[in-house]
Protein backbone atom coordinates (compact mmCIF):
# COMPACT_ATOMS: atom_id res chain seq x y z
CA UNK A 1 0.00 0.00 0.00
CA UNK A 2 1.26 3.46 -0.87
CA UNK A 3 2.64 5.47 2.06
CA UNK A 4 -0.12 7.82 3.15
CA UNK A 5 2.05 10.11 5.28
CA UNK A 6 2.74 12.60 2.43
CA UNK A 7 -1.02 12.85 1.89
CA UNK A 8 -1.60 13.62 5.56
CA UNK A 9 1.22 16.16 5.49
CA UNK A 10 -0.36 17.84 2.47
CA UNK A 11 -3.70 18.02 4.29
CA UNK A 12 -1.95 19.70 7.22
CA UNK A 13 -0.28 22.24 4.94
CA UNK A 14 -3.63 23.27 3.48
CA UNK A 15 -5.26 23.33 6.91
CA UNK A 16 -2.58 25.54 8.49
CA UNK A 17 -1.73 27.60 5.42
CA UNK A 18 2.04 27.19 5.55
CA UNK A 19 4.87 24.70 5.81
CA UNK A 20 5.80 26.12 9.21
CA UNK A 21 2.26 25.79 10.56
CA UNK A 22 1.97 22.20 9.34
CA UNK A 23 5.38 21.39 10.82
CA UNK A 24 4.38 22.70 14.24
CA UNK A 25 1.11 20.77 14.17
CA UNK A 26 2.79 17.52 13.08
CA UNK A 27 5.91 17.80 15.23
CA UNK A 28 8.16 17.88 12.17
CA UNK A 29 10.65 20.31 10.67
CA UNK A 30 9.54 22.61 7.82
CA UNK A 31 12.20 20.96 5.68
CA UNK A 32 10.66 17.51 6.24
CA UNK A 33 7.21 18.86 5.37
CA UNK A 34 8.56 20.37 2.16
CA UNK A 35 10.22 17.08 1.22
CA UNK A 36 6.93 15.21 1.58
CA UNK A 37 5.16 17.71 -0.72
CA UNK A 38 7.97 17.54 -3.26
CA UNK A 39 7.80 13.74 -3.17
CA UNK A 40 4.08 13.85 -3.94
CA UNK A 41 4.55 16.25 -6.83
CA UNK A 42 7.39 14.23 -8.37
CA UNK A 43 5.69 10.88 -7.90
CA UNK A 44 2.47 12.00 -9.58
CA UNK A 45 3.98 14.55 -11.96
CA UNK A 46 1.65 17.32 -10.91
CA UNK A 47 2.14 20.67 -9.28
CA UNK A 48 0.18 20.95 -6.05
CA UNK A 49 1.27 24.29 -4.61
CA UNK A 50 2.15 27.76 -5.84
CA UNK A 51 5.14 28.84 -3.74
CA UNK A 52 6.51 32.34 -3.27
CA UNK A 53 8.25 34.27 -0.53
CA UNK A 54 4.94 35.88 0.44
CA UNK A 55 2.32 33.23 -0.03
CA UNK A 56 1.57 29.56 -0.48
CA UNK A 57 -1.57 28.54 -2.33
CA UNK A 58 -2.89 25.28 -3.79
CA UNK A 59 -3.15 24.80 -7.51
CA UNK A 60 -6.38 23.48 -9.00
CA UNK A 61 -4.96 19.97 -8.72
CA UNK A 62 -3.92 20.75 -5.15
CA UNK A 63 -7.47 21.78 -4.25
CA UNK A 64 -8.87 18.53 -5.65
CA UNK A 65 -6.30 16.40 -3.87
CA UNK A 66 -6.62 18.47 -0.69
CA UNK A 67 -10.30 17.67 -0.26
CA UNK A 68 -9.54 13.95 -0.52
CA UNK A 69 -6.60 14.24 1.91
CA UNK A 70 -8.81 16.00 4.43
CA UNK A 71 -11.34 13.15 4.19
CA UNK A 72 -8.50 10.63 4.63
CA UNK A 73 -7.28 12.45 7.74
CA UNK A 74 -10.77 12.48 9.27
CA UNK A 75 -11.23 8.78 8.48
CA UNK A 76 -7.99 7.99 10.30
CA UNK A 77 -9.07 10.06 13.30
CA UNK A 78 -12.41 8.24 13.38
CA UNK A 79 -10.61 4.89 13.12
CA UNK A 80 -8.33 5.77 16.02
CA UNK A 81 -11.34 6.79 18.10
CA UNK A 82 -13.07 3.50 17.26
CA UNK A 83 -10.00 1.55 18.35
CA UNK A 84 -9.93 3.43 21.65
CA UNK A 85 -13.61 2.67 22.13
CA UNK A 86 -12.88 -1.06 21.84
CA UNK A 87 -11.10 -0.95 25.18
CA UNK A 88 -12.86 -3.09 27.75
CA UNK A 89 -10.92 -1.65 30.68
CA UNK A 90 -11.95 1.76 32.02
CA UNK A 91 -8.72 3.73 31.92
CA UNK A 92 -7.05 6.73 30.34
CA UNK A 93 -7.85 10.43 30.13
CA UNK A 94 -11.52 11.38 30.31
CA UNK A 95 -12.23 14.81 28.87
CA UNK A 96 -15.28 16.58 30.33
CA UNK A 97 -16.60 19.92 29.06
CA UNK A 98 -18.51 22.01 31.60
CA UNK A 99 -19.59 25.59 32.14
CA UNK A 100 -17.64 27.51 34.76
CA UNK A 101 -20.48 27.39 37.29
CA UNK A 102 -20.52 23.57 37.18
CA UNK A 103 -17.28 23.49 39.20
CA UNK A 104 -19.30 24.07 42.39
CA UNK A 105 -21.84 21.30 41.78
CA UNK A 106 -21.89 18.63 44.52
CA UNK A 107 -22.98 16.14 41.83
CA UNK A 108 -19.74 16.76 39.93
CA UNK A 109 -17.75 16.40 43.16
CA UNK A 110 -19.42 13.05 43.88
CA UNK A 111 -18.72 11.88 40.34
CA UNK A 112 -15.04 12.76 40.54
CA UNK A 113 -14.70 11.17 43.96
CA UNK A 114 -16.30 7.92 42.81
CA UNK A 115 -14.13 7.81 39.69
CA UNK A 116 -11.05 8.23 41.87
CA UNK A 117 -12.09 5.50 44.28
CA UNK A 118 -13.69 2.98 41.91
CA UNK A 119 -11.70 3.54 38.68
CA UNK A 120 -8.22 4.86 39.54
CA UNK A 121 -7.09 4.21 35.97
CA UNK A 122 -9.34 7.02 34.70
CA UNK A 123 -7.76 10.49 34.68
CA UNK A 124 -10.41 13.26 34.42
CA UNK A 125 -9.47 16.36 32.43
CA UNK A 126 -11.96 19.18 33.03
CA UNK A 127 -12.51 21.83 30.34
CA UNK A 128 -14.35 24.81 31.85
CA UNK A 129 -15.78 27.20 29.28
CA UNK A 130 -19.13 28.97 29.05
CA UNK A 131 -19.05 28.61 25.26
CA UNK A 132 -20.47 25.53 23.58
CA UNK A 133 -17.79 22.85 23.21
CA UNK A 134 -17.35 21.18 19.81
CA UNK A 135 -17.59 17.48 20.62
CA UNK A 136 -16.59 16.40 17.14
CA UNK A 137 -13.38 18.43 16.84
CA UNK A 138 -12.29 19.25 20.37
CA UNK A 139 -11.44 15.79 21.75
CA UNK A 140 -14.22 16.03 24.34
CA UNK A 141 -15.69 12.76 25.64
CA UNK A 142 -18.66 14.15 27.59
CA UNK A 143 -20.18 17.62 27.81
CA UNK A 144 -22.69 18.76 30.41
CA UNK A 145 -25.15 21.01 28.65
CA UNK A 146 -28.41 22.66 29.57
CA UNK A 147 -31.65 23.28 27.70
CA UNK A 148 -32.04 23.23 23.93
CA UNK A 149 -28.27 23.52 23.41
CA UNK A 150 -27.91 19.89 24.42
CA UNK A 151 -29.91 18.75 21.41
CA UNK A 152 -28.58 21.06 18.72
CA UNK A 153 -26.92 18.48 16.47
CA UNK A 154 -28.15 15.15 15.07
CA UNK A 155 -24.75 13.50 15.55
CA UNK A 156 -24.88 13.93 19.35
CA UNK A 157 -26.55 11.80 22.02
CA UNK A 158 -28.02 13.57 25.06
CA UNK A 159 -28.72 11.66 28.29
CA UNK A 160 -30.96 13.41 30.80
CA UNK A 161 -29.36 14.14 34.17
CA UNK A 162 -31.77 16.40 36.05
CA UNK A 163 -34.41 19.10 35.62
CA UNK A 164 -34.09 22.22 37.77
CA UNK A 165 -36.14 25.40 38.05
CA UNK A 166 -34.80 28.90 37.75
CA UNK A 167 -35.08 30.88 40.97
CA UNK A 168 -34.40 34.47 41.95
CA UNK A 169 -32.11 34.72 44.97
CA UNK A 170 -30.18 37.17 47.10
CA UNK A 171 -28.05 37.20 50.22
CA UNK A 172 -29.95 37.87 53.48
CA UNK A 173 -27.80 40.94 54.16
CA UNK A 174 -28.83 42.44 50.80
CA UNK A 175 -32.51 41.80 51.49
CA UNK A 176 -32.18 43.28 55.00
CA UNK A 177 -31.01 46.60 53.50
CA UNK A 178 -34.10 46.95 51.30
CA UNK A 179 -37.85 46.95 51.62
CA UNK A 180 -39.44 43.49 51.45
CA UNK A 181 -39.97 42.22 47.90
CA UNK A 182 -43.63 41.26 47.76
CA UNK A 183 -44.50 41.73 44.07
CA UNK A 184 -42.64 40.94 40.82
CA UNK A 185 -42.86 44.59 39.75
CA UNK A 186 -40.48 45.48 42.57
CA UNK A 187 -37.72 43.34 41.04
CA UNK A 188 -37.02 46.00 38.41
CA UNK A 189 -35.97 48.46 41.13
CA UNK A 190 -33.14 46.28 42.46
CA UNK A 191 -29.48 45.76 41.61
CA UNK A 192 -28.86 42.64 39.53
CA UNK A 193 -25.88 40.41 38.82
CA UNK A 194 -25.96 38.39 35.60
CA UNK A 195 -24.08 37.03 32.60
CA UNK A 196 -26.81 37.59 30.04
CA UNK A 197 -29.70 40.05 30.36
CA UNK A 198 -32.64 38.45 32.13
CA UNK A 199 -35.79 37.92 30.10
CA UNK A 200 -38.29 35.51 31.62
CA UNK A 201 -41.85 35.10 32.86
CA UNK A 202 -42.90 34.58 36.46
CA UNK A 203 -46.19 32.78 37.07
CA UNK A 204 -48.42 32.30 40.07
CA UNK A 205 -51.63 30.52 39.21
CA UNK A 206 -53.35 32.59 36.52
CA UNK A 207 -51.08 35.57 37.13
CA UNK A 208 -47.95 36.24 35.10
CA UNK A 209 -45.27 38.90 35.00
CA UNK A 210 -42.63 39.52 32.34
CA UNK A 211 -39.24 40.27 33.85
CA UNK A 212 -36.69 42.14 31.74
CA UNK A 213 -33.41 43.08 33.41
CA UNK A 214 -30.40 44.52 31.64
CA UNK A 215 -28.85 46.69 34.33
CA UNK A 216 -26.50 46.02 37.22
CA UNK A 217 -23.25 44.06 37.27
CA UNK A 218 -22.65 41.99 34.16
CA UNK A 219 -20.11 39.14 34.36
CA UNK A 220 -18.24 37.48 31.52
CA UNK A 221 -18.22 34.12 33.33
CA UNK A 222 -21.10 32.33 35.01
CA UNK A 223 -18.91 31.28 37.94
CA UNK A 224 -18.45 34.94 38.93
CA UNK A 225 -22.14 35.47 39.68
CA UNK A 226 -22.61 33.33 42.88
CA UNK A 227 -19.80 34.89 44.96
CA UNK A 228 -20.96 38.40 44.08
CA UNK A 229 -24.51 37.54 45.09
CA UNK A 230 -23.29 35.93 48.32
CA UNK A 231 -21.41 39.17 49.01
CA UNK A 232 -24.73 41.01 49.07
CA UNK A 233 -24.29 42.99 45.85
CA UNK A 234 -27.66 42.22 44.30
CA UNK A 235 -30.21 39.75 43.00
CA UNK A 236 -29.55 37.01 40.49
CA UNK A 237 -31.46 34.29 38.66
CA UNK A 238 -29.88 30.88 39.21
CA UNK A 239 -30.88 27.24 38.91
CA UNK A 240 -32.36 25.62 42.01
CA UNK A 241 -29.71 22.89 41.99
CA UNK A 242 -26.86 25.40 41.79
CA UNK A 243 -28.05 27.27 44.88
CA UNK A 244 -29.43 24.35 46.91
CA UNK A 245 -26.48 24.23 49.32
CA UNK A 246 -26.21 27.98 50.14
CA UNK A 247 -30.00 28.19 50.50
CA UNK A 248 -29.99 25.24 52.91
CA UNK A 249 -27.16 26.91 54.85
CA UNK A 250 -29.02 30.22 55.05
CA UNK A 251 -26.39 32.08 53.00
CA UNK A 252 -28.90 32.71 50.20
CA UNK A 253 -32.65 33.28 50.22
CA UNK A 254 -35.13 32.62 47.41
CA UNK A 255 -37.06 35.74 46.45
CA UNK A 256 -40.80 35.44 45.71
CA UNK A 257 -40.77 31.63 46.15
CA UNK A 258 -44.50 31.37 45.36
CA UNK A 259 -43.90 32.74 41.86
CA UNK A 260 -42.62 30.03 39.46
CA UNK A 261 -40.01 30.51 36.76
CA UNK A 262 -39.27 28.15 33.84
CA UNK A 263 -37.34 24.91 34.27
CA UNK A 264 -34.25 23.72 32.42
CA UNK A 265 -32.88 20.21 31.94
CA UNK A 266 -29.22 19.25 32.13
CA UNK A 267 -27.84 16.51 29.90
CA UNK A 268 -24.65 14.52 29.52
CA UNK A 269 -23.89 14.82 25.82
CA UNK A 270 -21.58 12.57 23.80
CA UNK A 271 -20.74 12.10 20.11
CA UNK A 272 -22.98 9.56 18.40
CA UNK A 273 -20.65 6.55 18.43
CA UNK A 274 -19.89 3.42 20.41
CA UNK A 275 -18.61 4.56 23.79
CA UNK A 276 -15.36 3.36 25.34
CA UNK A 277 -15.41 1.71 28.74
CA UNK A 278 -14.19 4.85 30.50
CA UNK A 279 -16.96 6.98 28.94
CA UNK A 280 -19.65 4.40 29.72
CA UNK A 281 -18.51 4.29 33.36
CA UNK A 282 -18.45 8.08 33.68
CA UNK A 283 -21.93 8.42 32.15
CA UNK A 284 -23.36 5.92 34.61
CA UNK A 285 -21.77 7.59 37.62
CA UNK A 286 -22.85 11.04 36.43
CA UNK A 287 -26.46 9.91 36.10
CA UNK A 288 -26.37 8.22 39.52
CA UNK A 289 -24.83 11.28 41.15
CA UNK A 290 -27.50 13.62 39.77
CA UNK A 291 -30.25 11.12 40.62
CA UNK A 292 -29.17 11.29 44.27
CA UNK A 293 -29.99 15.00 44.32
CA UNK A 294 -33.50 14.42 42.97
Amino acid sequence: MQDIKPLLVFAAVLEHGSMQGAARALGMTPSAVSQHITRLEKQHRVRLLYRSTRRLAPTEAGLLLGSQCARLRQTLLDTQAALENLQTEAMGELHLALTSINAALPQLHRTLQRLREEYPGIEPVLHFDDRLADLQQGGIDIAIRGGDRALDAPDLVARHLVTWRWQICAAPNYLARHAPIERPAQLHEHAWIYCLPVHTVLQRGAESHVLDVGHGIRCSQMAAVPPLVLAGLGLSMQLSGDIAVPVAQGRLAVVLPDWLLPTISLYAVTPHRVQSAKVAVALRILQESFAESG
